[in-house]
């Protein structure tokens, strides 16, 4: 028997082991990852949302071998989940995303009089929106909207809890910048 292999002799409990490491990640975070499919493709089919997940899920058991080997398999995992739901977002000319159909449902919430100022509040929220890192806009979705902790949305998206809490003040600051610039001019006109 020649163990010339680069990366050492192979012992055959490998295989099983990165199985049942990926079946864990699997049940930890497949309903994490379908939560923030169903928020970000709105317009999509259920079915067509489970099929995303799954297919990426699958993705990541063809090379989870090698992905175990890189410094952050969570984050790696997150950027391919990312990267399909964005794919599918321009694929099917999406343009709101949850967190800005929230922003204008809140709009309409509001009585006749106040409509218009929060419309436009809600106007600087959606550009404030535009402005955001994507690592910001998930921080705010998973903890704000889909009412994670930060400790369950750093584990999802590979970072720690202290970053997404950064991440969400950054863009929590960018949001109410955004609104003021929006109200500058009504306020101006008065």
């Amino acid at each position: 028997m020649n163990d010339t292999d680069p990366a050492g002799p192979q012992d055959a409990s490998t295989p099983v082991l990165e199985s049942i490491a990926f079946d864990a990640f699997f049940e930890m975070y497949h309903q994490r990852y379908l939560d923030y499919a169903r928020a970000q493709l709105t317009l999509n089919e259920p079915h067509d949302i489970q099929e995303l997940v799954e297919t990426v899920f699958a993705g990541l058991a063809e090379d989870w071998d090698r992905i175990l080997r890189r410094p952050n398999p969570n984050a790696h995992a997150w950027g391919a989940l990312r990267f399909m739901v964005d794919y599918e977002h321009r694929r099917r000319g999406e343009v709101l995303h949850l967190v800005e159909k929230a922003a204008f449902l809140e709009a309409e919430r509001n009585d006749f009089r106040s409509r218009f100022g929060a419309l436009e509040d809600n106007l600087g929220i959606l550009q404030g929106l535009k402005q955001l890192s994507a690592r910001q806009y998930d921080a705010l979705l998973l903890t704000r909207f889909l009412k994670y902790t930060a400790d369950q949305a750093g584990d999802v998206m590979g970072i720690n809890a202290k970053t997404v809490r950064t991440l969400v003040h950054q863009a929590r600051a960018r949001l109410a910048t955004s609104v003021l610039h929006a109200a500058a001019p009504a306020i101006e006109k008065e």
